[in-house]
């Protein structure tokens, strides 16, 4: 226990901290030298992310003493970094996934790390954590640093090109996408959900830029390919979610530009079809690319069924939540769909918080409930659905959040859990909410400038 803190230790962290401020020092100063407000976000999400970072690794060693993943995670990553240094073929060989069960034996004997099969996801991390451990080094808390740098510009980037797509103000744009609580602990430390947030975010990115601004550049279509990989490697049924949202945005969106509605009318139909078609393949291209568990909608919903009722079991310390159970099949899922729904987009209430982790996650959640509640009424019932089902953004920000919701909430019956897996439809689904009430403030604004205009005019013919 504390075996990264000792003196030596401590320096060490203290220059990678250092040498972190001075990178994103030198980026703000070349790229936001004459934007303020820019420099300004820039330097507070950096400064969040890194108290998120250190926080987790300090939470984990003081109060957990390294037990849970993030610690199997380490010490795995940081023996596939020696074979680097041992036998830089041997290295890359498993670093691209070209070593599997067939040819395991062509390794020479003595590596410090062998690829273990059994979990598919937790080799595949072991491999994308690997660079950040030899940058890194053997210190827990640098190779968190070293990763945390890294997602943080990628989510920045993000930040950066949404804020241009949408009428949600930059502010909220920013607290949304950087600065939630929950998702900034789970999301800044050697975790699966590092990358799964992250790489989330670019490919829906890489999606906007190729599919809507036309950047049809090699740098974005290998974005788009290398975070479909990742997410598709770690947790598929997120990248599901992410298609089926971005198809929905796209077919919306082409059809809201058609100005003219004969021809909306007869386009309309033809479009839906191509990206439904699209979807559908993509989605099945995925599936028989992973295989297994979740290679189709059968076995998932079978997988589910099992997770819920492991995660029900005693020996989660009564963080287990009961939504009913779950038989894995259709009707079961259209039956319970609704309170899954609930559970993954507003659980854990307060009021069921058992820790101070889950306290924080139970006052966000109060907080989306009561944005949900204030925008019905703000904005209006009849504005508020016309938004979801119209508004391409919003349409995709609430089909992502539901499916993935609904994925959640029907596998997972402990809190724990829960509140992690959740982290990648948060931004999205608080983003909704905002830019429903920012494109009501939008065309009230319009409404009463035309009024004005026109009062104006009157005022000067009389």
């Amino acid at each position: 226990m504390h075996k990264f803190l000792t003196l030596e230790g401590v320096l060490l962290i203290l220059g990678y901290l250092a040498l972190a401020f001075l990178i994103v020092w030198f980026i703000s100063l070349f790229k936001y030298k004459n934007d303020d407000e820019t420099k300004r976000y820039f330097f507070l999400g950096f400064g969040f992310k890194m108290a998120c970072c250190i926080g987790f690794a300090v939470i984990y060693d003081f109060y957990y003493g390294w037990a849970g993943d993030t610690y199997s995670y380490f010490m795995s990553s940081t023996r596939l970094g020696r074979v680097l240094f041992q036998d830089p073929s041997s290295y890359f060989s498993i670093l691209f996934d070209t070593i599997d069960k067939t040819n395991i034996n062509t390794l020479p004997s003595g590596l410090a790390y062998y690829p273990a099969f059994r979990d598919p996801s937790k080799y595949a991390l072991h491999r994308f954590l690997s660079p950040f451990a030899i940058i890194g080094g053997d210190n827990y808390y640098t190779i968190n640093i070293c990763l945390a740098v890294f997602t943080y510009l990628l989510n920045w980037k993000f930040f950066q090109y949404i804020r241009t797509k949408i009428n949600c103000s930059n502010k909220f744009t920013f607290i949304c996408i950087m600065m939630v609580p929950s998702v900034g602990f789970w999301s800044s430390a050697l975790m699966k959900d590092s990358f799964t947030f992250t790489f989330n975010l670019v490919f829906i990115m890489c999606f906007a830029k190729i599919f809507f601004d036309r950047k049809i550049r090699i740098s974005t279509i290998l974005g788009l390919l290398l975070s479909a990989y990742i997410v598709m490697e770690l947790k598929v049924y997120i990248l599901y979610a992410a298609i089926a949202g971005c198809m929905v945005w796209l077919g919306s969106g082409y059809i809201k530009r058609v100005k003219s509605t004969l021809f909306k009318f007869i386009i309309a139909p033809l479009l839906i079809l191509i990206v439904a078609f699209g979807g559908m393949y993509a989605l099945r291209f995925v599936g028989e690319s992973v295989g297994g568990t979740f290679s189709n909608v059968d076995s998932m919903l079978n997988q589910a069924s099992v997770t819920q009722q492991d995660l029900k079991q005693e020996y989660y310390e009564g963080h287990a939540f009961d939504i009913g159970d779950f038989d894995g099949s259709l009707g079961s899922l259209l039956a319970m769909g609704p309170k899954a729904i609930i559970a993954g987009l507003y659980r854990p209430f307060i009021f069921e918080s058992g820790s101070a982790v889950m306290l924080l996650s139970g006052l966000e959640n109060s907080a989306f409930l009561i944005l949900s509640i204030f925008v019905f009424f703000k904005a209006g019932i009849k504005y508020t659905i016309k938004q979801i089902l119209g508004n391409p953004f919003v349409s995709m920000c609430f089909l992502f959040s539901v499916v993935l919701a609904l994925g959640i909430g029907i596998s997972t019956s402990n809190f724990g859990a829960l509140v992690r897996f959740k982290i990648p439809l948060i931004p999205f689904f608080a983003l909704g909410w905002l830019e429903i009430l920012s494109t009501k403030r939008k065309e009230n604004e319009a409404i009463a400038a035309e009024e004005a205009k026109n009062s104006e005019e009157q005022k000067k013919e009389d």
